[in-house]
């Protein structure tokens, strides 16, 4: 696959953002930069890139570019597109998320720790109904970080 990609410094830590022609294949947090890559998706790089600096300045913005979603399931597809629905600064919780597609909570949670998406997916504002904040793929401080900085107070 013929991938572009970029580097973003962030508050959370340096990003990295790849892009297919089809669109973003995957955002991490990312050790040291590397040369980027302009190819065929690099359109959809740097639309995430912008979305990002506006929402690390504040914005409540929504990642509205397009997701390569070959590789996923028709399940995590419609998962992923609901939680892209979910507003900046608010919260849903795994169960509430469940009932709305049908799905049971856990395969929710399954669903929020493959996002390969950070960001561009707000698989963050996704949390236990008793408002504790669940887990991130590891990366528990960054989830609370994220919603303390979109206003959002969990338990």
């Amino acid at each position: 696959m013929n991938l572009a990609w970029a580097f973003l410094e962030t508050p959370i830590g340096l990003l990295r953002v790849e892009a297919s022609a089809a669109g973003l294949t995957r955002v991490h947090l990312a050790g040291a930069p590397q040369d980027e890559a302009d190819g065929p998706g690099w359109a959809h790089v740097t639309r995430f890139l912008d979305f990002a600096e506006r929402y690390f300045a504040g914005e409540p913005v929504g990642y509205a570019g397009a997701l390569d979603l070959s590789g996923a399931t028709p399940q995590q597809a419609a998962l992923w597109r609901y939680v892209q629905s979910i507003p900046y600064g608010r919260t849903q919780s795994y169960a509430q998320v469940g009932r709305a597609l049908g799905l049971h909570p856990r395969a929710v949670g399954a669903g929020m720790r493959a996002v390969p998406w950070l960001l561009a997916v707000p698989a963050h504002r996704v949390i236990h109904a008793d408002g504790r904040v669940g887990g991130f793929a590891g990366m528990e401080g960054v989830k609370a970080w994220l919603l303390a900085f979109e206003g959002v107070n969990p338990a």
